[in-house]
């Protein structure tokens, strides 16, 4: 049993159909440990939203096997953060109510009112957004929206992570700014992660496997092994042979399977 309980993440034969019959994600299994971050890139239409709504609990019906540590990924022990595409946020809250809110509904019991504020103040330093807590989200910019999002989903202290291109709209500069600062909330409060990026760089600066999702539905997912890289210091990997390396791997499985 101890080693089912150490188990992590392990999906099994999961297969996801539309209404109509026709497949929204091919069959994938894979095993993500207990604290470890994996990345994940495919085309349009391969499933990719699909599999961590799956993973969330949002979908009616599939087929397969979704267990952490032994026990359903729906267990009512394991607490989900989702950072979706749309970020999820509440227009009618300001931005620390939005993560006050998501605290008080995972946790109604953790903390005393006092802490519960100063962890929400820390997550919005961390995240680079302190001066904007008490904005609503319909007056952030989209990267904006996206930092708030991220925040709040550290903020609840989840068993599973999932983030749905939490990036994608942010410049290049910031894009790279927040990626370090995700990696160091990560590295210290480590959650069991699927991230989805479409950005082949994006995945192997963050991910300790890349997992690359074919367009056929019948096709099976490839998934390499970036430890290599990911044992590197942030600053340090964009430059190495190792990232150039598994660049040009990962875009030889992406011409096989795109």
């Amino acid at each position: 049993m101890s080693s089912l309980r150490n188990s992590g993440l392990r999906i099994r034969g999961l297969q996801v159909e539309y209404t109509s019959g026709q497949p929204a994600l091919g069959q994938v299994s894979l095993t993500l440990p207990e604290h470890g971050i994996y990345t994940i890139i495919g085309p349009s239409g391969s499933g990719k939203s699909t599999l961590l709504r799956a993973v969330a609990g949002l979908l009616p019906s599939y087929e397969g096997e979704l267990l952490f540590n032994g026990k359903s990924v729906h267990d009512k022990e394991t607490l989900i953060g989702l950072v979706p595409q749309n970020y999820g946020l509440l227009p009618w809250k300001t931005v620390r109510d939005n993560i006050r809110v998501a605290m008080r509904i995972t946790s109604p019991d953790r903390e005393s009112k006092r802490v519960m504020e100063a962890e929400i103040s820390h997550w919005l330093k961390s995240m680079g957004i302190a001066e904007l807590a008490g904005r609503y989200p319909l007056s952030l910019s989209g990267g904006q929206q996206q930092r708030v999002a991220i925040a709040r989903a550290f903020a609840i202290r989840p068993t599973i992570l999932l983030l749905d291109e939490p990036f994608s709209a942010l410049d290049a500069i910031t894009r790279e700014a927040l990626q370090q600062i995700f990696l160091d909330n990560w590295l210290a409060h480590p959650a069991t992660t699927l991230f989805v990026t479409h950005d082949v760089e994006e995945a192997i600066l963050l991910g300790q496997k890349v997992i690359v999702m074919p367009s056929a539905k019948q096709d099976t997912p490839e998934i390499l092994d970036n430890t290599p890289v990911f044992a590197m210091k942030h600053e340090e990997k964009r430059d190495s042979n190792e990232f150039f390396e598994q660049s040009k791997r990962i875009r030889k499985v992406m011409l096989a399977k795109w």
